[in-house]
């Protein structure tokens, strides 16, 4: 019974839903060290337009905010719970019409009016279905020589350092198979593992 509660609530940090989903996303606000070193290697100016996939409870866009008081941040995610997180998190920003959250997979993300600066996410690469497909897809919402920057922090049980590692080759490759260029890999020491963030150029 306890198994079968752990591998049902692990499954929440794919689509956060109830209560569970609830408690997933408190957990997830309650560590924002990724949020801001992913953010920092991004060389933000305040016009900028960025996009955030995966947003969760609103940690990244709220460091986002930051320093972009007068471009334009769109964060998508696919779990209502979450939507309702991030905007609560991020109430006054929203209100100053900076920041816009929206329902969204990253599968088939919706038309914007620009293309952004700066294309993140955090700890939400190993949930899409198709990861190639999917970066090919935000390549095209990037302006020539924009910037993307995937992080994650695996947190499965048994992870270690050699998993980071793992997460960032594979990162890469797909990267490298998304037609990207001037892929970086950055790791930065955390607890109870190192981050991993990958960036890269179009």
């Amino acid at each position: 019974m306890a198994m079968n509660f752990l591998s049902k609530f692990v499954e929440q940090f794919k689509k956060p839903a109830g209560c569970m989903g609830r408690l997933a996303g408190l957990l997830m606000a309650g560590e924002p060290a990724k949020s801001v070193w992913t953010v920092s290697l991004l060389n933000l100016r305040k016009d900028d337009w960025a996009l955030e996939v995966g947003f969760g409870p609103g940690r990244a866009i709220e460091s986002l905010s930051r320093t972009i008081t007068e471009g334009r941040i769109v964060g998508i995610d696919i779990s209502s719970v979450m939507l309702r997180q991030a905007k609560k998190r991020n109430k006054e920003a929203i209100e100053n019409g900076v920041v816009d959250l929206i329902l969204a997979d990253v599968s088939s993300p919706p038309p914007f009016k620009r293309k952004f600066d700066h294309i993140l996410s955090i700890n939400n690469i190993m949930f899409w279905e198709e990861p190639v497909d999917s970066l090919k897809k935000l390549q095209k919402l990037l302006k020539p020589e924009g910037k993307i920057a995937i992080t994650v922090q695996p947190r499965m049980r048994g992870a270690d350092q050699n998993t980071v590692k793992e997460f960032g080759q594979q990162i890469k490759e797909n990267l490298q198979a998304a037609g990207y260029r001037n892929i970086h890999t950055h790791i930065r020491q955390m607890k109870p593992v190192n981050c991993v963030c990958v960036t890269a150029t179009i």
